[in-house]
């Protein structure tokens, strides 16, 4: 399999090993229980077969997240069945998947820059920024991402038909951004690559990684009364997200504290009586409501959630320096690679990306899986910087 070709060893290695380390070494963000939808969601699922209940009590079926990380972690449920060894099966299987994304950073740098070396050190930036989080799909929505961008780019319709499909149903967000790959490799020619084939590519591609999502959207629209796309609860993030008293972050969003069903009992109730995609339109309406009565304090919550987005308070961690540095690098990246159209692509899709976002109040773990477009071209600004380093000391340019 040419991705397996593709793998940089030496990364995947850095990648296991450091989020592994994690856990002794006390700063991973590990958690299991009725406070993480997914865990709950995936619990039921392997204790009954049903996808329900999100929230800790009987709610009815959900798609308050999305299917393939909860039946991936029913799965280990089911087979190791006591917590413990649960909780390491997927630390192990979260460190494989940081350590994948790493290694793929290379394969796509050959491509956009022809040369591995910012993958290399653009890797070595996204392994430093992982945290392991098995409660969530973070790493395995970074990991699709890339696989689904890098297959677009590269790979025929097939592959990138199938990777699609499956990032969009781990991650709906990804949607646009994927979008925006298929349309623009189109207008860009490359070395050794030549005129690539635009919305004649695209548009089969979008169309079948749908068809892809068609199974779950069906089943959202037969047990939840309408066809949401992968997941129905936008219209709750957007409700907690814009009202009075709400803030741009998510740890000090008090609404989230407050009135969210999985912190109020009052509101998980209403839930079961409405039914999750009738109270998901509620709250989208409310949203709605509050952000037109509102214009000036909703445009400045969305501004700072913009800003957290990209550069992310330290309330939330020892990565958000991280964070900080790889956008600093990324935008000087991003300015020496003003000539290289792959790289602003890139770039575009990372914005796209994070549009989503702008909507809802920021946590740092939003961000990851786009992540390493940023490491990526951060990567290019780090070899730039220990170019002209050497150039200084030794008199002559390497690369």
């Amino acid at each position: 399999m040419r991705l397996l070709r593709d793998l940089h060893r030496p990364l995947f290695l850095l990648g296991f090993s450091w989020t592994l380390l994690q856990l002794p070494l006390g700063i991973a963000a590990l958690g299991f229980g009725q406070q993480f939808e997914l865990t709950t969601v995936a619990s039921n699922l392997a204790a009954t077969g049903q996808f329900r209940d999100p929230f800790g009590v009987p709610t009815g079926p959900t798609a308050h997240v999305a299917p393939v990380y909860a039946a991936i972690l029913a799965v280990v449920i089911k087979l190791f069945r006591e917590p413990v060894n649960v909780t390491l099966a997927m630390m192990v299987f979260n460190a494989i998947l940081f350590g994948l994304a790493a290694s793929l950073l290379p394969a796509l740098s050959r491509y956009v820059y022809g040369q591995t070396s910012p993958g290399v050190a653009g890797g070595v930036l996204l392994v430093a920024a992982s945290r392991m989080m098995p409660q969530w799909e973070t790493a395995l929505s970074s990991l699709l991402f890339l696989i689904a961008t890098l297959s677009i780019l590269r790979d025929g319709p097939v592959r990138a038909v199938l990777w699609s499909g499956i990032c969009l149903l781990t991650n709906p967000a990804c949607l646009l951004a994927l979008v925006v790959v298929g349309l623009c490799r189109s207008s860009i020619r490359s070395v050794g690559v030549g005129a690539l084939r635009g919305r004649r590519f695209a548009i089969p591609v979008v169309g079948l990684a749908l068809a892809i999502c068609a199974p779950w959207i069906l089943r959202n629209w037969i047990q939840l009364g309408s066809p949401f796309f992968i997941r129905d609860n936008l219209g709750l993030e957007l409700y907690i997200s814009n009202q009075d008293g709400a803030s741009a972050e998510f740890m000090t969003n008090s609404p989230l504290w407050h009135l969210h069903p999985n912190q109020n009992r009052e509101e998980a109730k209403l839930v079961a009586d409405m039914g999750e995609g009738s109270y998901n339109q509620l709250r989208f309406r409310s949203a709605l409501d509050w952000t037109r009565n509102h214009p000036k304090q909703f445009l400045k919550l969305s501004a700072s959630r913009v800003w957290y987005y990209w550069f992310p308070s330290p309330r939330q961690g020892w990565q958000t320096y991280l964070y900080w540095i790889i956008g600093g690098f990324g935008i000087w990246g991003l300015w020496i690679s003003r000539n290289n159209q792959w790289a602003y692509l890139l770039a575009l899709t990372a914005v796209v990306y994070s549009l989503t976002f702008t909507l809802v109040a920021i946590y740092l773990r939003y961000r990851f899986p786009s992540l390493w477009i940023s490491a990526l071209l951060a990567g290019c600004g780090v070899i730039e910087m220990l170019d002209r380093i050497r150039q200084l000391t030794f008199g002559s340019r390497k690369y």
